[in-house]
């Protein structure tokens, strides 16, 4: 520990504060510190961001109120505020192993080491995706640790050292609320880039920029105006707190270009473009901030270290804007592509049958069809997809209409690839070809899923939705598929909700809004065949 404490910067007067602390923290306290973090991203990346944010929370509780404990009553002073966060990550990996516990039924989260895979595909689509953002972190380890091993160098170097260590703790609040809003969006870049949804990854950028650009503007106004209060806030000493001030004003001139860039990096992670995140990580900590530190402190000394950062993320943020710009440049081409050509002058006419569980949307379609002498297809989809998607028949069985969970979130999350697609991303391309390919082969009947949306610009469709009371659906699915465990309404609203998410996950509208529909029948008071006769009606009419 000594030697690589000393290459560093550490003097006779730091070395036995920084030996105690890090004996404490990543000696003793190794693997609850890295397993805390861990274990908070893997819940987090299923959509259960209120455990992950509790757990957070209580390691850091945890840590202001043992601080003083040990830090003035055990009078253990460094060592005393290592124990004390040590202790705190242990609490926090405690409570995430509860977690763990209890989702293992519910998610695909878990510790079994029958699970274990070192397959290549799994590993190799591990380390793609986060590789990058391992490299990030590290090299901003490394880029504090020369900075400050360079302001050491310099006449009064522990004054410049803490006024630069306070300085990167109030960059890392901007740091980590940047990165935070970056990565919580970038599930949602990820699955509408899946989905070949280009317009919903454009408008989720630009509000992810938006928001991050506010947010950095206030952050400047507010250091530029009060760096000395800002600085006092952490350390009470005249000389420390006047270097301070004016390595902090220097400073947060990086926090929009940083803030930016962290969005760009997202980007292109959750695209699957792990090389150029990659890329522009190692340029921007590795390569330009490395060199801007020796040049400028051989021109400009300690005043030119103020700088470094500033110019740093200002010119990786460039760089990083012009490889969006070809990247935007590239989706306009895959949309322009993909627009489908004019329908022919004269269409088959097409029923689309959306429904609530239980509300005899299906039966209604089938019996309009047989009145109409068309086909209907609805569990005859299923073979269609599998065979065009490869995916397994009872995969789309269970899939082709349901949303794994009614989390936003989570469904975006889960079982993302490199490529930024999901096997739900897969089926859903191969189902809107299927739909598409029916109706363009014949006048049919299409019952559920988003048929109705798919060919909203395709074909001639009468869309219809068909609902009924919670109690005339309870009624019917008892009588048509059983009495189960849980009550008829509960089944009702946890299909509906499933229902309902993957409607909106791939549709961006309202899944049962009328708007959306030409027809909306209350099959529960007009009755099943009142249904079919109006609907067949309005058939012929057109």
């Amino acid at each position: 520990m000594q030697p690589i404490l000393l290459f560093f910067g550490a003097d006779e007067f730091t070395l036995g504060f920084t030996t105690d602390y890090l004996f404490w923290v990543f000696v003793i306290g190794g693997i609850p510190t890295v397993a805390g973090l861990v274990l908070g991203h893997l819940v987090r990346s299923v959509g259960k961001t209120k455990e992950a944010g509790i757990g957070l929370t209580i390691g850091g509780v945890m840590n202001i109120i043992l601080d003083p404990v040990f830090i003035f009553v055990f009078e253990m002073d460094v060592a005393g505020a290592a124990v004390a966060t040590m202790l705190s990550n242990v609490i926090s990996m405690l409570y995430f192993f509860v977690v763990l516990a209890k989702l293992r039924k519910s998610s695909v989260l878990t510790l079994a080491p029958r699970y274990v895979s070192l397959e290549k595909k799994v590993a190799w689509g591990t380390l793609s995706v986060g590789f990058p953002a391992a490299i990030s972190v590290l090299l901003v380890s490394v880029s504090i640790m020369l900075l400050n091993g360079l302001l050491l160098s310099h006449e009064n170097g522990n004054i410049l050292s803490a006024a630069y260590g306070v300085t990167s703790k109030c960059g890392t609040i901007a740091l980590h609320i940047s990165i935070g809003i970056a990565q919580g969006v970038m599930p949602l870049i990820g699955y509408n880039y899946g989905a070949k949804n280009h317009k919903r990854v454009h408008e989720v950028c630009r509000l992810s920029f938006l928001i991050l650009f506010i947010f950095s503007l206030i952050f400047l106004v507010i250091v530029q105006l009060f760096p000395g209060t800002i600085v006092r806030l952490f350390i009470d000493h005249a000389q420390t707190i006047e270097v301070g001030s004016v390595f902090m004003r220097g400073w947060s001139w990086c926090v929009i270009g940083m803030s930016l860039f962290n969005m760009y990096n997202s980007i292109f992670q959750a695209v699957g473009k792990w090389k150029t995140s990659l890329l522009l990580a190692v340029l921007r900590l590795g390569v330009i901030f490395s060199v801007l530190c020796v040049v400028l402190t051989a021109l400009f000394g300690v005043t030119g270290l103020m700088w470094v950062q500033a110019i740093t993320d200002t010119l990786s943020c460039l760089i990083a804007t012009a490889m969006y710009i070809r990247f935007k440049k590239s989706l306009a081409s895959e949309l322009e592509a993909a627009k489908p050509a004019a329908p022919p002058a004269a269409v088959n006419r097409v029923i689309t049958i959306s429904r609530e569980f239980g509300s005899g949307g299906r039966t209604i379609g089938k019996e309009v069809a047989a009145r109409l002498g068309i086909p209907c297809y609805d569990s005859e989809l299923i073979e269609k997809i599998a065979a065009e998607s490869g995916l397994a028949k009872e995969y789309v069985e269970q899939h082709s209409e349901y949303a794994a969970s009614d989390s936003l979130y989570e469904n975006a999350m889960a079982g993302r690839e490199r490529d930024g697609q999901s096997a739900a991303d897969k089926m859903w391309l191969a189902q809107k070809k299927v739909i598409t390919d029916l109706a363009e082969a014949e006048s049919c009947v299409i019952v559920g899923r988003c048929a109705d949306y798919i060919l909203r610009d395709i074909a001639d469709c009468l869309t219809v939705f068909i609902h009924a009371s919670d109690e005339r659906r309870a009624e019917r699915i008892v009588s048509v598929y059983g009495q189960r465990e849980e009550s008829p309404v509960q089944r009702l609203r946890d299909k509906d909700r499933k229902r309902k998410a993957y409607y909106e996950l791939y549709t961006g509208t309202s899944w049962g809004q009328a708007d959306n529909y030409e027809l909306c029948l209350d099959s529960g008071k007009i009755g099943m065949e009142g249904c079919v006769n109006m609907i067949a009606q309005l058939f012929q009419r057109a």
